[in-house]
């Protein structure tokens, strides 16, 4: 594995690096996923350079043990692609990945101390009485507004997402590097904007005004208004482990509130999700008792056939008929 860079904090730790490792060798004969990991391979394999596709083929790989099929790079706007596209639970989904980089901003906020013992202390300082405004919790913020946007248009003309149709359109965006994976109030930030961030001493202010949101009607950046109009959710990922089951457990998404009337609208549009139970921060589940959120946790993992044989066993444990049946 390559030689740390000391001025970052994203680096490929060693239980990413395993259990892409492991991961990589399962998926390289599969058809949808042997592309990414030739990809990965010829771009120098398990190195911190390639984060972004390991984070595209750990998402595949979890939707295909759901017992779910993947297409890669499926048609978008355009001549652009989509990093994956699937159906599940009636549903197509069509999802694109990103990964937020370190800012030169972070990266120059960051020194390194060296000890005569040969031991190496590395601190970051973000703040507003920096001299250099962006290296801050608010420059960070807003380049990560911007960053979002930016994905949705190209050459002026709308990018990767096509207009909406049937299918639920969702950015997941690898968040670890934002400040050390922020909060929900950061990603309500983000996504929403500041005038939805309730706690007064979370919001983010730059040049004296308020930061707004991808889904902000004020934000007039490149990309936001086919943001708006073209993205259902904007799903944040900030894993802290690394094995089957724990990528759908580290999302953490926002609805697009001009997309959908109502709570219960966002949760049927991610009804199908096939990574367990989605957790909609502004459309959130209310009074589900703990127990069945457990269950529901626990079900998560089942295969749909695994699902369908699940449905047959109740079925007749409760001795319910199925329409059309004899008896």
């Amino acid at each position: 594995m390559a030689k740390r860079d000391e001025f970052t904090f994203d680096f490929l730790t060693g239980d990413e690096g395993d259990f892409m490792e492991t991961l990589m060798k399962e998926h390289e004969a599969v058809p949808w996923a042997k592309p990414l990991v030739d990809d990965i391979n010829a771009n120098g394999g398990l190195k911190g350079e390639n984060k972004a596709k390991l984070f595209e083929l750990r998402f595949g790989h979890s939707v295909h043990k759901a017992g779910i099929q993947p297409r890669y790079e499926t048609a978008g706007e355009g001549e652009s692609t989509l990093d994956l596209g699937f159906t599940c639970g009636g549903r197509d989904f069509l999802v694109e990945m990103m990964r937020l980089e370190e800012t030169k901003a972070v990266r120059d906020a960051t020194s390194t101390k060296h000890f005569g013992d040969g031991a190496v202390l590395v601190s970051r300082n973000l703040s507003t009485t920096n001299e250099d405004p962006k290296q801050s919790e608010e420059g960070e913020t807003l380049k990560a507004v911007q960053r979002f946007c930016q994905k949705f248009e190209k050459e002026g003309k709308p990018h990767k997402f096509p207009p909406i149709t049937s299918a639920t359109h969702v950015l997941l965006v690898d968040f670890r590097t934002f400040l050390n994976g922020g909060d929900e109030w950061d990603r309500v930030h983000v996504a929403l904007g500041g005038e939805c961030v309730r706690p007064p001493f979370n919001r983010r202010h730059w040049q004296g005004k308020l930061i707004s949101g991808v889904f902000s009607t004020t934000t007039d950046m490149k990309g936001a208004a086919q943001a708006r109009e073209r993205l259902h959710f904007i799903g944040f990922v900030n894993e802290r482990s690394y094995a089957d089951g724990s990528f759908g457990r580290a999302i953490q998404f926002i609805a697009n509130p001009l997309l959908f009337k109502t709570p219960e609208d966002a949760r049927a549009a991610l009804a199908g999700w096939p990574l367990g139970q989605p957790n909609i921060l502004n459309a959130p589940i209310r009074n589900v008792s703990v127990k069945l959120m457990r269950l529901a946790d626990a079900m998560s993992n089942l295969t749909v056939g695994e699902a369908a044989e699940l449905s047959k066993l109740l079925k007749a444990k409760w001795n319910i008929s199925t329409p059309g049946a004899g008896g």
